[in-house]
């Protein structure tokens, strides 16, 4: 099984219970070096994706998902460093999210609630009004 397959696999869950939206393979594997992982003996046990804006300061957490039985671990953190890392090489200096769930974390690792007009251009055209997200930045200078 390719990374795309157990990213879709592990993702699953999350999208039938409408925490994360779902991705076809197509998209997944198309943006592949998107996304950061944490591996337990060649199993995907987490993952998550950094989206990047032109004419931005700003990119995007996406597909944030760790399986049912790793989670309280500890592998979302890691996740978010990596993550952060990542953005840091591209030159961002802040990263957002947005979420249906998770308030609590986010605001724990140092997020900010924000709104819409605080998106980069190009996601305020895509942000979904009947999904109704919180939004989340962080400032990763």
């Amino acid at each position: 099984m390719d990374k795309t397959e157990q990213i879709l696999e592990l993702i699953e869950p999350f999208v039938k219970e409408g925490k994360i939206l779902p991705r076809t393979y197509e998209q997944i594997d198309n943006n592949i070096d998107d996304f950061v992982f944490v591996m337990n003996s060649d199993k995907l046990v987490a993952c998550a994706g950094l989206r990047g804006y032109k004419n931005s300061v700003m990119c995007e957490i996406y597909c944030l998902a760790v399986i049912s039985g790793a989670q309280k671990q500890g592998h979302s953190e890691k996740l978010l460093g990596e993550l952060i890392n990542k953005a840091r090489d591209f030159h961002y200096s802040k990263i957002f999210a947005l979420s249906k769930f998770s308030t609590n974390w986010f605001i724990k690792n140092g997020f900010t609630q924000a709104g819409i007009e605080d998106l980069p251009n190009e996601r305020k055209d895509n942000y979904d009004q009947e999904r109704s997200s919180s939004i989340f930045i962080k400032d990763i200078n």
